[in-house]
């Protein structure tokens, strides 16, 4: 069994009652990029999760939505999903401006025309265009 805990904000987790049995039972963390590592407060955070300023190093300087980082009992390492642009044209799209661009291609197209509208919004005419037409386009 497997218990999964996320969130954006590790101080969401630090300021919770059962934070230190949080960082105890979870023996594998998945860190996100944060270019703000190296604040004080924020460090002092990570440090509470067992990282080192090497550590907390490479998460200042991964690249946003591409890398992740991994501290588990095996070892630790920086990885990232290897998506390619289209796959990422749909799962890095968390921005207000990408939602508000989403619910409005939802409403002129539909849901079955959405795909191909999304990609070409992104710039992606090549990928909408190996797509089946449907009645919304």
């Amino acid at each position: 069994a497997s218990v999964v805990f996320a969130t954006q904000s590790l101080a969401d987790i630090e300021t919770s009652a059962i934070a230190p049995a949080i960082v105890e039972s979870c023996p594998t963390r998945i860190f996100l990029p944060n270019e703000r590592a190296f604040d004080p407060q924020i460090a002092a955070i990570y440090r509470r999760f067992g990282l080192n300023d090497r550590q907390i190093e490479i998460l200042a300087r991964a690249t946003p939505k591409r890398d992740y980082y991994c501290q588990s009992r095996r070892g630790n390492r920086l990885f990232d999903l290897g998506l390619g642009e289209i796959a990422l044209a749909f799962t890095a799209a968390s921005s207000r401006t990408d939602q508000r661009r989403i619910a409005e291609l939802l409403e002129a197209h539909g849901r079955a025309g959405f795909a191909a509208a999304w990609l070409r919004a992104r710039g992606l005419d090549w990928a909408a265009d190996l797509l089946p037409l449907t009645d919304q386009e």
